[in-house]
């Protein structure tokens, strides 16, 4: 591939707090993993073109796309990207809720995965295309900012955060309000930001969850059961490398308790579950509405 730049969107979906999670427990590295595969992956089914996956870097999705060489199809590239962006939260948000309700799973990881948090970066920009080794790259000097507006001074951990230039082009005739701020960063001029913060969306899609009719909520908790039938190869694969140091009995014994355990877990899952998971809902309420009228 000939060298050449091009203008594209860059995106970075990014999630949070799971490192401090799997230090915390390094004995759940194996499940922890599965649980943040399980995330990319309900992200990843958002891709489609005209986005373009350069890269998973470990917790984010490295996200682009190109301006076709026309105005007209560039425009059209933007209302999509438009569209797809709060795509990705609902499907997080989404995901996310059902595997920390559902699961009957009492390792830190599962029992804190709601503490996992998504945030987006956006920048619109020039790149230069090119190939490595046969593999397609794409770098340059908003291929760096991008990356670098992932560390920045935003103290809520759920946003979707534009530079002024992605803000012009996409963010503007987005929904939502947009709170803006600036970053700098070395060998970077001040850099004007515009952020959208989701504060009380987790807790908005919970009640969501429990308010699906019986039948809608049974499926979704069936669908969290299939989940597991369809990780199996990533479920190999951290066993033989997990991402934080465990040694191989206690691989082992995890891989046999699971696979001795699956299918008991499914039928609870698919039968049980559903009843305890509202029961312990209406229970959360009944307390809270007794402590609100105590008050």
């Amino acid at each position: 591939m000939e060298a050449r730049e091009r203008e594209l969107v860059l995106i970075l979906a990014d999630i949070s707090g799971y490192t401090r999670f799997m230090l915390e427990n390094q004995t759940a590295a194996v499940h922890g993993q599965l649980c943040i595969t399980t995330l990319i992956e309900t992200m990843l089914r958002q891709v489609d073109i005209p986005l373009q996956l350069q890269e998973i870097e470990g917790d984010a999705l490295f996200l682009y796309a190109a301006h076709p060489g026309d105005t007209a199809g560039w425009q059209d590239v933007l209302s999509q990207v438009q569209i797809k962006l709060p795509r990705f939260f609902k499907a997080f948000i989404e995901q996310m809720v059902t595997t920390s309700e559902a699961t009957p799973c009492p390792c830190a990881i599962c029992r804190n995965a709601k503490e996992l948090k998504l945030k987006v970066i956006v920048h619109v920009g020039r790149a230069v295309f090119h190939e490595i080794a046969g593999r397609p790259q794409i770098s340059g000097a908003d291929v760096i900012l991008a990356h670098r507006l992932l560390k920045n001074s935003e103290p809520n951990r759920e946003y979707l955060l534009m530079t002024e230039a992605a803000y012009r082009e996409v963010g503007q005739a987005m929904h939502g309000d947009f709170v803006e701020s600036a970053e700098s960063y070395e060998g970077f001029s001040t850099v004007r930001t515009f952020v959208q913060r989701f504060d009380g969306v987790v807790e908005r899609e919970r009640e969501s969850f429990y308010a699906l009719p019986a039948v809608d909520f049974a499926a979704r908790l069936r669908g969290y059961a299939r989940w597991g039938l369809g990780v199996f190869p990533a479920f190999i694969e951290q066993v033989r490398h997990p991402v934080a140091p465990v040694s191989w009995p206690q691989r082992v014994g995890f891989a046999l308790a699971q696979a001795f355990t699956f299918p008991f877990v499914s039928a609870y899952l698919a039968f049980v579950r559903p009843g305890q998971l509202r029961a312990r809902r209406a229970a959360e309420l009944a307390a809270h509405s007794s402590k609100g009228a105590g008050a």
